[in-house]
Formats: structure tokens, C-alpha cells, sequence
């Protein structure tokens, strides 16, 4: 057949080519009327994103970096004096069990959390287990939240987590001795250095120093006769 004959030898084609691209919808509410930043339905903004990038100010790491920030001078060189039930730590606490829940969810939606990224929200989750049960967590709240969001879903992720989450219970749950405040500041490493090795090099310096003063004021009266 000879299309010229017909006159339709530079015919275009009616269709655009774009009408066969997938609709975009509003992961949120579905809608289709979405622009590049949001969604004019719900009003949704695309740019926001659920768990931000690894190590981020969203991170964990970031809102314990806050939270230090805030802690007196004196508690920032000996830990063991921060007030775990102070409203300021609770808040911390609330924060990244608020993350805690985030990365779970995170963890079993497509797309949320990239393959090269995973492993980096795998290791922050671990570390928020950790720090929550340090801040008094119960564990039998952390292991109903890995069930419910990751048993099904991501049953080996559930296995790893939940086996990091039993090893620090066991943990926990071996006796230790109880050291008492003075012990514990004696203990304390500041710069390297333990409190009490500091004291006693103090001690025998000015020790030394008294005798070396006595010492000298014996011969000067000495040499004055």
C-alpha cells in the first residue's frame, strides 16, 4: 500500500506520547492531583521524607547530639551524674522511640529506605534499642513493637533484631556490684585518666613539693648561722 496515495505520509500521531505514563498518586490519600512538591488533595508536601539519610540531624545520632548539648558542663564530664527521669531525658527518650518506630515502619515499605542505605538504619535501630532500654524501657515493649511491625513482614530482620534485644536483656539481668558515688567519680576517666590516679598524683606532688620547701628553708637557716 502507498500511504503517499492517501496523503498521510507526514501524518502525526494523534495519541501524545505521554498519555501511556503511569499516574502518579498521593501515597497518602491516592489522589492524582499532584504537583512536583505536593499534593493539592490532602496537601501532602512530597518533599518531606519519613526517616531522612543515614547519620542525618534527623538521625538518632543527631538527637542525642541535641540532647548532650543541653546537659550541664558537669554532667558532660561525669555521665553518671545525669538525671535519667529529668523531663529533659525523657524527652530524648520519647524522640527516638518516636524514631524507633519510624525506622520499623520505614523497614517494610518499598522504596522508603534504599538497598545501600539499609544497613546504616539497621545498625541506628540497634543502637536505639540499646539507649531505650538504658533510659528504663521496659523490653517486653520493644519486643511487641519488633513483632507486630517486622514478624511477618521481615522475619529476618525481625530475627536479628530481636536477638540483639534478648542479648542485651541477659545482659542486663547478670548481677553486678553497685558502686557507690565516691567509687564511682574515683573510677571515672577524665581525658584518659582515672579520677583517682589524678588525685593520687595531686597528693604526691604536693607531698614532694612541701618537702622540697621545708627542705630548703632547713638549709637556708643553715647557711644563715
Amino acid at each position: 500500500m502507498n500511504y503517499q496515495d492517501y496523503g498521510i505520509e507526514n501524518a502525526k500521531p494523534s495519541i501524545p506520547l505521554n498519555a501511556f505514563k503511569p499516574i502518579k498518586r498521593c501515597q497518602y490519600c491516592q489522589s492524582v492531583y499532584m504537583t512536583d512538591t505536593h499534593c493539592e488533595a490532602c496537601g501532602r508536601s512530597l518533599l518531606y521524607h519519613p526517616i531522612g539519610e543515614p547519620f542525618s540531624g534527623k538521625s538518632f545520632y543527631g538527637m542525642k547530639e541535641r540532647y548532650c548539648e543541653s546537659l550541664p558542663f558537669i554532667v558532660k564530664q561525669f555521665t553518671f551524674f545525669e538525671n535519667t527521669n529529668s523531663p529533659e531525658a525523657q524527652s530524648f527518650v520519647r524522640q527516638i522511640s518516636k524514631r524507633f518506630d519510624d525506622l520499623l515502619e520505614a523497614f517494610t515499605e518499598e522504596g522508603v529506605i534504599p538497598n545501600e542505605n539499609r544497613r546504616f538504619f539497621y545498625i541506628e535501630t540497634m543502637e536505639i534499642i540499646e539507649t531505650l532500654i538504658f533510659y528504663g524501657t521496659d523490653h517486653l515493649v520493644l519486643e511487641k513493637k519488633l513483632e507486630y511491625s517486622l514478624a511477618e513482614k521481615s522475619p529476618l530482620l525481625y530475627q536479628a533484631l530481636n536477638e540483639q534485644l534478648v542479648s542485651l536483656k541477659n545482659h542486663l539481668s547478670m548481677p553486678i556490684s553497685k558502686e557507690t558515688l565516691s567509687q564511682k567519680i574515683l573510677n571515672y576517666r577524665f581525658n584518659g585518666l582515672k579520677i583517682d590516679f589524678i588525685l593520687k598524683a595531686v597528693i604526691i606532688s604536693a607531698t614532694v613539693v612541701t618537702v622540697a620547701i621545708s627542705f630548703y628553708e632547713v638549709i637556708s637557716l643553715q647557711v644563715g648561722k
